[in-house]
């Protein structure tokens, strides 16, 4: 059975591997974007730098108000600080997944019109899938911008692919 242990793992995991796809990311591209209107690499950055956590909170409160908050508190991160602050964004994901108690996971809520789910469910269906989904985006970015030697392993993995 999957439990709350299993979700922190696979988050903190996620955000390993975010920490080492922001390692590949070629010189000169964060202002890259796919068309107008979509994110830059460096948004995409800000973005993942605390949507999970924000996405988690709110979840926990059942109030889609708090994500407000999160595009002032992300612009803060850059390149460069990229690493750690995911690395502190870890260490509070952590702090507020011990306020969920097993009847708290079990409580049922409707956010963004979603539809019925327990608190548990929305953890993975919100705030997981989202991570993950983001966690791609950021590596078709990479590859876009011209890092063509990035594969699935380091996508899935986190891990450069072993010379043969």
């Amino acid at each position: 059975m999957y439990n709350k242990q299993n979700f922190i793992n696979a988050v903190s995991n996620e955000f390993r591997i975010l920490k080492h796809l922001a390692g590949k990311i070629p010189a000169g591209t964060l202002g890259y974007k796919p068309t107008e209107g979509q994110r830059t690499t460096l948004e995409l950055l800000q973005y993942l730098s605390g949507s999970t956590v924000v996405s988690i909170k709110a979840i926990l409160a059942n109030d889609t108000t708090l994500f407000a908050a999160l595009s002032e508190r992300n612009k803060e991160t850059t390149l460069e600080n990229f690493s750690s602050v995911l690395d502190e964004r870890e260490v509070e994901f952590k702090e507020v997944m011990d306020k969920f108690t097993d009847e708290e996971l079990a409580k049922v809520i409707n956010m963004h019109g979603q539809g019925e789910k327990t608190k548990g469910a929305y953890l993975i269906d919100s705030a997981l899938r989202n991570l993950s989904a983001y966690k791609m985006q950021l590596f078709l970015y990479i590859k876009a911008s011209g890092n063509t030697a990035i594969n699935s392993s380091n996508l899935w993995g986190g891990i450069d692919t072993p010379a043969k």
